[in-house]
């Protein structure tokens, strides 16, 4: 299964718009519920067979409501929708277990200074490997992996990711690499070859232009080497040599800056008391800074990186940022942390719905327990403006929506955030 086989199109209603049409119905819900399955898994997409680590029980129900409320999906495209929530629930009873054997590697680029991922609590190691050699290993925290990749990965290598429970390696994913191409053999395409090899020369400098006498931050000795790979293919002397004068001098740029590289995991809020993370070159101390405020400069030991964070960091608006020195007290180089929200869990309940009767009620009535904060009324597969509720009492008005008895008609409760509590059915008389 592939993840087209959930997306469907979407109808973006105003608020407090009129209901709108059973096909059009159809989109809007259709959306909603595929959107929602889609986004349970590792780069929304169910083919990872990975679950995000923000995928719980309330999301995967959640979606699930979701999926329930469609009208006017196809056999196929719906059957597909409950495979991959089907999918989740099965993953999601193996997470946290030692069988959980989750691996899935972000993409990456020649230029990337640390390969990253989510992992299950089964591996206990993560590895890399480069054309079938193991280059590095890496550090796992909170679900998630980091590896330092120094110059391992070169033009045209294939790149995977390993992952053990002890010495017994249980999974193994291939990292895409852009930028990773081969150089072409001297005098296969002359015109492509230049193009490649100006590109990839420009690419070294700030904004793409090598008179700014400055590095692209991205620049590293394995980007400088790749690209004097495709100045080698060039035969046109003239511009080979132009090209090789200035990557010349992004080479002289390069050896005039300290060797460093960081990487940071980011930070959750209420489950994490540390920043977290892996250097490389000569760092002596680090320190975090929280809005502007610095922290004191702490010793590290190579490769990890540690810094209690837990009565600094406080919202997820908090701006932080880790410093790197060298010994002498310079700045080497600083890294933003991302800081997530913290989980909150809410439940809640329609306790019970009025019947609706034509003629008599204006309002759809009944009561609710729990956290619910807002409810919608979804006729017909279109659903009307989301509004709030005081506890415990339902009321929301029907009159101009609900014109038949044939109509189909739910309530839906949602949290503070806008996650899917519950849904109860409309009964209507006349």
């Amino acid at each position: 299964m592939t993840a087209t086989s959930i997306i469907g199109a979407s109808i973006v209603l105003p608020p407090n718009a009129p209901f709108a049409t059973s096909a059009q119905a159809a989109s809007v819900s259709e959306k909603a519920a595929t959107d929602a399955i889609s986004a349970l898994f590792a780069n929304n997409n169910p083919s990872t067979n990975v679950l995000k680590t923000t995928t719980n029980q309330q999301t995967i129900d959640a979606a699930q409501q979701l999926l329930d409320a469609v009208t006017g999906m196809s056999d196929t495209a719906k059957a597909n929708a409950q495979a991959a929530i089907t999918q989740a629930r099965a993953l999601l009873d193996l997470r946290n277990t030692p069988q959980d054997y989750s691996l899935f590697a972000n993409d990456a680029d020649i230029t990337s200074s640390v390969i990253t991922g989510i992992v299950g609590t089964g591996i206990t190691r993560v590895s890399l490997l480069v054309d079938g050699v193991v280059k590095a290993t890496g550090t796992i925290v909170n679900g998630t992996y980091s590896i330092l990749v120094g110059d391992s990965i070169t033009p045209g290598s294939q790149v995977e990711v390993a992952g053990y429970n002890g010495t017994n390696e249980v999974a193994r994913k291939t990292v895409k690499v852009s930028n990773n191409a081969a150089p072409l053999t001297p005098g296969q395409n002359e015109a492509l070859a230049k193009t490649m090899a100006s590109n990839a020369v420009m690419a070294l400098f700030q904004n793409n232009n090598p008179t700014s006498n400055t590095l692209n931050p991205a620049t590293t000795q394995k980007t400088i080497d790749y690209a004097q790979s495709l100045i080698n293919v060039v035969q046109t002397a003239a511009v080979k040599a132009s090209l090789q004068q200035e990557l010349d001098k992004a080479q002289s740029l390069l050896n005039a800056s300290p060797t460093f590289n960081m990487s940071v995991v980011s930070f959750k809020l209420g489950k994490d008391s540390y920043v977290t993370g892996q250097f490389s070159g000569n760092v002596a101390k680090i320190s975090l800074t929280v809005n502007g405020a610095s922290g004191v400069k702490i010793p590290v030991t190579a490769p990890a990186i540690k810094y209690y964070a837990k009565t600094v960091i406080l919202k997820d608006t908090d701006d932080v940022t880790l410093i790197a020195y060298d010994a002498a007290g310079n700045v080497l180089g600083t890294k933003k942390v991302v800081v997530e929200k913290q989980e909150v869990t809410t439940s809640g309940s329609i306790t019970s719905i009025t019947p609706y009767n034509f003629g008599t009620d204006s309002y759809v009535t009944g009561q609710f327990s729990g956290d619910v904060a807002k409810i919608s009324l979804t006729v017909n597969g279109v659903e009307g403006v989301k509004i709030p509720v005081t506890a415990p009492a339902i009321k929301y008005y029907a009159k101009t929506v609900i014109l038949n008895t044939t109509d189909s008609a739910h309530i839906t409760a949602y949290d503070i955030n806008g996650n899917v509590l519950d849904t109860k059915v409309v009964s209507l008389s006349r």
